[in-house]
């Protein structure tokens, strides 16, 4: 019996063998992960397996390259694997030539980012291939740092830089510095490896009560997929503020009195002058302690003012002490005018003391200046705004060939 003839004359034997054919081939198939994730130095797992029931004679892995893609490991079942090129003496083959062709790539690089793929000869299929991506991801180092001194003022300032070096992909800078109202200034340095430096800077308006509070700089870094965070603690010290000065007097019990000056400053103050009426308080009537003064009875009454300084500037206290006779008794003893009269010449004297402070404020400014330094104007008189990520930045993860090139890419942001 003869074959039966298309409508076009072809016989019907010939599209019945390319269906058959077609569905054979279409049973071939390459499992892989799409994308790889993988830290700097760890090791880099690349899965690959094929589901066929062909007969596999030979598993290629290639790196896409340009202009050609590079062949760097072959496997044949009952044969060892033949590794072609530099890369590919790193890599070991983890498959049995059968349904797996897996290899692990160790020691990761940032030179080992990019596409592979995984190909299967089988017959009588013929060849199938995957691509893999395989990402390296950087984790940043994390510097968490004061900046230089700054004053206490009305103006924002900048007070600690958290830095994030040659992280990869970018991360996130957060800050948390509980009750006080904060703003961030972010600017970022691009590699041409395809790391990132990313630094931030945390601005308020510095007050005295900042000192001795902690402010935590928080980096967090995704892949896509997870999210990583680090966080680090720096404790503010470096507020500083002008003295301010209270004096106080303390009776002896071997019947002097001790003057006592309080300056609240930062830095600590280093210099102390005491003074009364006006007048330095003579070294044989008294002896030095630092921010103390020790007198003898005759020494006691008087108007007496402790001047302090830093190296912001100075400050003054000031104390009047009478020295009154009990009645019954030959003691004499000292107390500050406020406690000694009546309510109504209190306030007279309060007054008057309050009249000629006014008056002889120019004079004590004026002396206690030259006293102190020759130059009045304060160390510490303006803090520089410095931008954020210098060139003074810490080196990039570097490629095989050593290679780590800077770009002149930058961005800045507020929030």
């Amino acid at each position: 019996m003869p074959v039966p003839q298309g409508e076009w004359g072809a016989p019907l034997l010939t599209p019945l063998l390319l269906i058959s054919a077609l569905s054979v081939s279409a049973q071939v198939s390459v499992i892989v992960d799409r994308e790889v994730n993988a830290k700097l130095g760890s090791d880099a797992k690349l899965n690959c397996k094929v589901k066929t029931p062909d007969i596999i004679s030979q598993v290629t892995w290639q790196r896409k390259l340009s202009p050609n893609n590079e062949n760097f490991l072959t496997y044949s079942k009952g044969e060892e694997p033949m590794h072609l090129t530099p890369f590919g003496q790193r890599v070991k083959f983890l498959g049995n030539g059968d349904l797996g062709g897996s290899i692990r790539i160790p020691n990761v690089t940032l030179a080992d980012q990019g596409t592979y793929l995984c190909i299967f000869t089988t017959f009588p299929g013929g060849t199938k291939e995957a691509e893999i991506k395989l990402v390296i991801q950087v984790p940043p180092k994390i510097t968490l740092e004061p900046t230089e001194p700054v004053l206490s003022g009305p103006s924002p300032s900048p007070i600690a830089v958290c830095r994030a070096w040659a992280a990869k992909p970018a991360v996130n800078i957060t800050w948390i510095f509980s009750e006080a109202r904060y703003i961030s200034e972010e600017n970022s340095t691009n590699y041409e490896n395809g790391t990132v430096s990313t630094c931030s800077q945390l601005v308020t308006v510095p007050l005295p009560g900042h000192n001795g509070r902690n402010v935590t700089c928080v980096v967090s870094q995704s892949d896509g997929k997870s999210m990583e965070s680090w966080s680090q603690t720096l404790t503010i010290q470096h507020i500083y503020y002008a003295p301010e000065v209270k004096a106080k007097v303390i009776a002896k019990d071997d019947g002097t009195i001790q003057l006592s000056c309080r300056a609240d400053c930062n830095p600590p103050a280093t210099e102390f002058l005491w003074k009364r009426d006006e007048m330095d308080l003579p070294d044989n009537e008294a002896e030095e302690l630092g921010a103390t003064r020790l007198l003898s009875a005759n020494t006691w009454k008087g108007y007496y003012a402790c001047v302090a300084g830093n190296e912001v500037g100075y400050s003054s206290g000031y104390i009047y002490v009478q020295t009154v006779t009990v009645p019954g008794t030959c003691n004499v003893h000292y107390i500050p005018l406020i406690l000694l009269i009546p309510s109504l010449l209190i306030n007279i004297y309060v007054a008057v003391i309050h009249y000629r402070n006014k008056k002889r404020e120019r004079y004590r400014n004026s002396e206690c200046c030259l006293r102190f330094r020759s130059n009045c104007t304060p160390i510490l008189r303006h803090i520089q705004r410095l931008g954020c990520c210098g060139e003074d930045h810490a080196e990039a993860p570097t490629d095989d060939a050593g290679n780590a090139t800077l770009s002149v890419q930058r961005s800045g942001s507020s929030a």
